[in-house]
């Protein structure tokens, strides 16, 4: 779950074009100083998984052709300044 509050602007540090895919890495610092593979964190407010951390502020997801023709992912480039969030504990407000 999202509380849809930004907690970071991060930068789109690459992205690669795959068959029915890309895959967006994302400078984050503040959404990565506690996340782990397989955690969610929103890409202008899309749920995305990471599937790796480059431990220097950076993540890497995967994003899945259904999702990049449905929200604004698709038209990101390197450079690009992304809004980040990362999920809510169960627990929290």
């Amino acid at each position: 779950m999202f509380t849809g509050i930004v907690e970071e602007r991060g930068t789109i540090t690459a992205k690669e074009e795959l068959a029915d895919a890309a895959r967006l890495t994302v400078r984050g610092p503040t959404v990565t100083s506690d996340a782990a593979f397989g955690d969610s964190i929103a890409v202008n407010g899309v749920c995305l998984t990471v599937t790796a951390l480059t431990g220097d502020g950076e993540f890497t997801v995967d994003v899945m052709a259904e999702t990049l023709r449905r929200s604004s992912l698709a038209g990101l480039a390197a450079g690009a300044t992304v809004n980040l969030e990362r999920a809510m504990r169960a627990d929290g407000r």
